[in-house]
């Protein structure tokens, strides 16, 4: 009765890691926040969003209406021209998507003025 060896085990270990991984790096995350800013999104906010974003594998946009553009571009962050009372959607794909959607939220709480 050989069916119980405990060598034949080995058919737990590919529930993989790299699953796992994989599924973290096609994680959307997705908020909204109102553009508090009396002059609205101006050059210094979306310099800060751009530059908050560098860094992040996935993708990143902030859509307004039936408006999308790059996060990771200040001119096309520009081109939103968004008042004060605008609201936007920010969306990012890829690793760490939550922990930086909530980062951008943060800024825009604040009214992108740093400590």
């Amino acid at each position: 009765m050989k069916s119980s060896n405990p060598s034949k085990q080995p058919t737990h270990e590919p529930m993989s890691v790299g699953s796992s991984a994989e599924m973290t790096s096609e994680m959307t995350s997705q908020r909204e926040v109102i553009v508090n800013l009396e002059s609205g999104l101006h050059m210094v906010p979306c310099s800060r969003i751009a530059e908050h974003v560098r860094d992040f594998e996935g993708s990143v946009c902030i859509m307004v209406e039936d408006r999308t553009v790059d996060a990771k571009s200040i001119f096309d962050l520009l081109t939103l021209r968004a008042p004060m009372g605008t609201v936007l959607t920010i969306e990012a794909n890829g690793p760490n998507s939550a922990d930086l959607v909530n980062g951008l939220v943060i800024l825009f709480e604040r009214n992108f003025e740093t400590e």
